[in-house]
C-alpha cells in the first residue's frame, strides 16, 4: 500500500485533476515494482508538495545553496544505493515500513518547460514524478553511465504510460 500526502499551496494545481492522489499511487507502484527488494515492504508513505517559484526558490536557497527556481526537489528519506537495488541483499532491513521521501515540483517551471517541449503539463508531471521517485530510491545522474541507466529506466515507465521518451 502506497500512502500519499499531497499539499497544493498554489492555486493553479488546482487546474490539473489528474494530477492528484490515484495517479501518484499508480505511478510509485509502478516503479517499485520494478525492483523485487521493495517487495516484503507493506506500506510505503510518499509526501508531495505542489507549489510556485516563490516556494521552490526558498527550497532551493535553503536545502541546495541555489538562486534558482527549479522543476522538481526530491528529498529522500533513505540513503539508498541504486546498485543495491538489483541485488538479492536485505538491505531494507526487517521493516515492512518505508517512507519514501518529499517531493515538491514548481508550478511555473514545470508549465514554462512542458510548453517550450511542446508537451502535455500532465505527461512532463508524470515524467518529473517518475524522475524524483528514482532519485528518492538511490539513483541518480551524476555521471553519463548513471544518467543513461536512469533515462533508460525513466522512458520504460513512461511508455508504460503511453508516453514518449523525452530525450
Amino acid at each position: 500500500m502506497i500512502n500519499v500526502e499531497i499539499v497544493r499551496n498554489y492555486n493553479k494545481w488546482c487546474e490539473h485533476k489528474q494530477i492528484n492522489k490515484s495517479l501518484i499511487k499508480k505511478i510509485t507502484q509502478n516503479v517499485l515494482l520494478r525492483f523485487d527488494n521493495f517487495s516484503k515492504i507493506k506500506q510505503f508513505e510518499l509526501s508531495i508538495l505542489l507549489t510556485n517559484t516563490a516556494e521552490i526558490l526558498t527550497l532551493n536557497k535553503q536545502f541546495r545553496n541555489l538562486e534558482k527556481a527549479t522543476n522538481v526537489l526530491s528529498f529522500p528519506s533513505n540513503e539508498l544505493n541504486w546498485q543495491d537495488l538489483y541485488s538479492k541483499l536485505e538491505f531494507l532491513g526487517d521493516s515492512d515500513y518505508m517512507h519514501l521521501g518529499d517531493i515538491a515540483f514548481c508550478y511555473e517551471v514545470i508549465y514554462n518547460e512542458s510548453c517550450e517541449q511542446q508537451k502535455t503539463f500532465e505527461n512532463h508531471f508524470i515524467h518529473l514524478l517518475i524522475h524524483s521517485i528514482l532519485h528518492l530510491i538511490g539513483f541518480d545522474h551524476q555521471n553519463d553511465t548513471e544518467a543513461n541507466i536512469m533515462e533508460n529506466l525513466e522512458i520504460e515507465i513512461l511508455s508504460y504510460f503511453g508516453i514518449s521518451s523525452p530525450y
